[in-house]
């Protein structure tokens, strides 16, 4: 069976951006992980959305360590979005489809969704329902005593904004088969890792 253009690449990034929760998942959890064990040689466990520590850590230790994680995330969708906007802005009105260079930045830029999602999640769990949250970004505000709202939903805003700005650069025919794939394929992908995958092959301890 012959497919379109559209079609194949549609595949492709739909497999591609199916890993991308497993992986920015696993390269949060790697920055708490790192902060503990190399910069505190405080023993620790990556689970599958986790990160466990077996000793006692300091206040600042420990806001360093919550800070491991987001500040990890942040450093790939930055080397991401930095690369689109140093080599790649030409490329929106290009009609020839994103070389292998330009769509591995536009998938480090998707790493900030994951300030999105925990908006999201933190607007229906805690707003609506009232429930307590255990974000990082949440636990960084009360060390620094400002709103959590205020971290939460601005760390949401500058994720969709490095998103709508990689989004803008991809070739044209491209961008909606981008963001399709890139919708289903995360979805797909989050509830995969999180309710089976993960949960087998890094079991919280």
């Amino acid at each position: 069976m012959n497919l379109s253009p559209r079609s194949v690449w549609f595949l492709q990034y739909l497999g591609v951006f199916f890993t991308i929760p497993i992986i920015g998942t696993l390269a949060h959890e790697l920055g708490h992980y790192l902060v503990a064990v190399v910069g505190y040689h405080v023993p620790a466990m990556i689970a599958y959305a986790f990160t466990y520590i077996f000793d006692d850590l300091t206040l600042e230790q420990e806001f360093w360590f919550i800070v491991g994680g987001p500040v990890s995330t942040w450093l790939v969708a930055a080397v991401g979005i930095g690369i689109i906007l140093w080599k790649y802005r030409p490329m929106h009105s290009e009609q020839k489809p994103m070389g292998l260079g330009q769509a591995a930045a536009v998938i480090a830029s998707t790493f900030s969704l994951r300030f999105v999602f925990n908006a999201g999640m933190y607007f229906f769990s805690h707003t609506l329902l009232l429930k307590p949250s255990g974000a990082d970004e949440v636990k960084i505000a009360q060390y620094l005593g400002i709103s959590p709202d205020l971290m939460m939903y601005g760390s949401a805003l500058i994720g969709v904004l490095v998103v709508l700005t990689a989004l803008y650069y991809i070739p044209r025919p491209q961008c909606y088969i981008v963001l399709m794939s890139g919708f289903l394929g995360g979805v797909l992908g989050y509830l995969f890792w999180y309710n089976w995958l993960g949960p087998l092959v890094l079991p919280i301890p």
